[in-house]
């Protein structure tokens, strides 16, 4: 399972704070950060069925940082071919 958010972080140091504390939280997660993305990405990955969002966002905004989910987007195979 893969988690996609979109933050306000926007620099090392404050993804550095932000990936320790959820890695203290999450242990069996990946986790990482694409600053370079416009939407400043915060990515998690786990061989669980699921990741525990509620506790990412809450986290996250303890933190005093934005975060929203990235929807999952699957793109329309039909407007692919045309």
């Amino acid at each position: 399972m893969v988690e996609v958010f979109k933050t306000s972080v926007r620099s090392n140091a404050e993804a550095a704070l932000v990936q320790a504390q959820l890695e203290a939280a999450f242990p069996e997660h990946e986790i990482n950060f694409d600053l370079e993305d416009c939407d400043h990405i915060l990515r998690l990955e786990t061989d669980a069925l699921r990741v525990d969002i509620t506790s990412v966002l809450e986290l996250v905004k303890n933190q005093g940082f934005d975060i929203e989910v990235l929807p999952d987007e699957i793109p329309d195979k039909r407007r692919l071919i045309a």
